[in-house]
C-alpha cells in the first residue's frame, strides 16, 4: 500500500497547532504570574516564544526558525523530563516525551516541514 502523501502537510500543520496549543495550556499561568525570581517563568516564556515562532515559521520559507525554535522545544522538554521524572511513568511524562519529539522533529528537518 502507497503512503497518501497529501496528508502529511496536513499532520505537520497539526503539530504547529498542537504546539500552540500546549504552551497555552501547560504554560501561560506560569507566565502570566510574571515571577522573575523563578525558572520556571522563562521556561515558560522560552517555550512560548518557540512555539509561537515553530507556528510562525510554516509561512516564511527560512529554515533557522524552525532550527532553532526546535532545539529550544528539545532542550526545555528534556529539562522537564528530568526534573519532574518521579519514577514511574504517567500521562505528563508521555506527552513531555511527545513533545520532545516533534521538537526533535522540526530541528532536524525544517526544510521539508
Amino acid at each position: 500500500m502507497k503512503p497518501i502523501k497529501i496528508f502529511f502537510p496536513i499532520a505537520v500543520w497539526c503539530m504547529r497547532i498542537g504546539l500552540l496549543l500546549y504552551a497555552f495550556i501547560n504554560y501561560t499561568d506560569t507566565f502570566t504570574q510574571f515571577n522573575l525570581t523563578d525558572i520556571r517563568f522563562y521556561v515558560a516564556g522560552v517555550f512560548i516564544l518557540a512555539s509561537v515562532l515553530i507556528f510562525i515559521s510554516g509561512f516564511s520559507y527560512n529554515p533557522s526558525l524552525s532550527v532553532l525554535s526546535g532545539l529550544a522545544i528539545t532542550v526545555i522538554m528534556i529539562y522537564s523530563l528530568v526534573v519532574g521524572f518521579n519514577g514511574s511513568l504517567d500521562s505528563r511524562f508521555v506527552s513531555q516525551l511527545f513533545i520532545a519529539s516533534i521538537g526533535m522533529l522540526f530541528l532536524s528537518k525544517p526544510s521539508r516541514l
